[in-house]
């Protein structure tokens, strides 16, 4: 089993696809920091401020360390906004506040600053058009919620940018390992290995398990390689401090119940990403030994990963409750995991669909290996039928 996963690797992992593999990764994690900085250039009504690294370096020189009733306190005595860690203390105050900024701030305003955030989740559980939330549910949401008691802010810039671009980032990625593993269940005259295993006893059986255990060995390597290299050129132009501060200090997930810090909120998204994985390798082997060709393989798979991006633009909550929620695309990068509090009922049981969508996205990847190897035995049951008469098999 192991000489064929590794013939198996070796006619896969040829050096052109290689190349272009990490290619694709220098590319998008290059272009995704780049843009990155970008964001943060600063302009007003006359033109040009700052560029982003001046934001960014100025960000790092004054942020601190300061819980948020601090931050707030400071800002209101600059009494104007302008750099990142200045924006960022403003963004939140807006957002606790409806839209009050932190000028108008009273002292007991600010002293209530988390308990204005709980009354603001627990009015939009309260007028949830998507979910009637029972009592209870009600209750473990907000359980979730208040074990938030303390919120420091300070440069954290690298690691929110890295988990809100993880999103863009892994889809290109997958899709790129699907086109390399597909044509582990083609021929190929070169390694002989399919008349190779036909001439040993359940040699295709073994063959077959090999190619099985090869696309996701390969996969998962190809996997880890991409996100180490994303996560390093990504985070060298913020610098890796902030990965200890809660989520709530960013603006995208304030109103978040789960009370986790940065560097935990990357291991989910990781974690996340190679569940999609997972599932995308189980589809590829699905579908190659289906079509048992490698070009009308390739157009199923782009159907599909077209599909998902067209149910994404169309912003539609039942077609994502549904559907797309258990997808790859949705499943590797979409924050809406982290703040819509959605939730899946099941056997009088309620499970949230940061933990739902991912265990059924596990159970579909076993459905699909299981009916691929039911595929594959019937193939084999049926050359084992036309080589009746013929000599046996030593």
């Amino acid at each position: 089993m192991k000489s064929m996963v590794r013939v198996e690797s070796k006619r896969i992992l040829k050096t052109e696809l290689l190349m272009f593999f990490f290619a694709v990764v220098l590319i998008l994690s290059v272009s995704s920091s780049y843009q990155a900085v970008k964001s943060y250039e600063l302009w007003d009504r006359d033109g040009f401020v700052a560029s982003g690294w001046e934001n960014l370096k100025h960000g790092k020189e004054n942020a601190g360390n300061r819980s948020i009733e601090e931050a707030i306190v400071m800002l209101k005595n600059i009494r104007e906004a302008v750099y990142v860690d200045e924006m960022n203390i403003e963004k939140l105050a807006v957002l606790n506040f409806s839209d009050m900024e932190t000028g108008s701030l009273s002292d007991e305003e600010i002293n209530a600053f988390f308990e204005n955030r709980l009354r603001t989740i627990k009015r939009r559980l309260d007028e949830s058009s998507n979910f009637n939330y029972t009592e209870r549910e009600k209750e473990m949401f907000m359980g979730k919620a208040e074990e938030l008691t303390g919120l420091r802010v300070g440069f954290a810039e690298g690691w929110k940018t890295l988990n809100r671009d993880m999103g863009s980032f892994m889809p290109f990625i997958l899709i790129t390992i699907s086109i390399i593993i597909m044509p582990l269940f083609a021929e190929d005259a070169q390694t002989k290995m399919k008349e190779l295993s036909q001439s040993t006893k359940n040699g295709k059986k073994r063959l077959d398990l090999a190619r099985i255990a090869t696309a996701f060995g390969v996969g998962s390597v190809l996997y880890f390689v991409a996100v180490i290299f994303y996560f390093f050129v990504e985070m060298i132009p913020f610098g890796f401090s902030g990965g200890g501060e809660y989520i709530q200090s960013s603006e995208d997930t304030f109103f978040s119940v789960f009370h986790i810090t940065y560097a935990e909120q990357f291991a989910w998204n990781c974690s996340r990403g190679y569940i999609a994985l997972i599932f995308v390798i189980s589809m590829t082997i699905l579908i190659s030994v289906l079509m048992e060709r490698i070009m009308a393989g390739i157009v199923v798979v782009s159907f599909y990963w077209i599909l998902l991006l067209i149910m994404e633009k169309m912003i539609s909550f039942e077609v994502n409750h549904v559907f797309a929620n258990f997808m790859p695309l949705r499943l590797s990068g979409s924050k809406d995991f982290y703040i819509h509090n959605e939730i899946y009922r099941f056997a009088g049981k309620t499970f949230h669909a940061m933990v739902w969508c991912p265990a059924v996205a596990v159970v579909l990847s076993a459905f699909m290996v299981g009916i691929a190897l039911w595929w594959l035995r019937g193939k084999r049951v049926g050359v084992n039928v036309l080589c009746i008469g013929c000599q046996p098999c030593e």
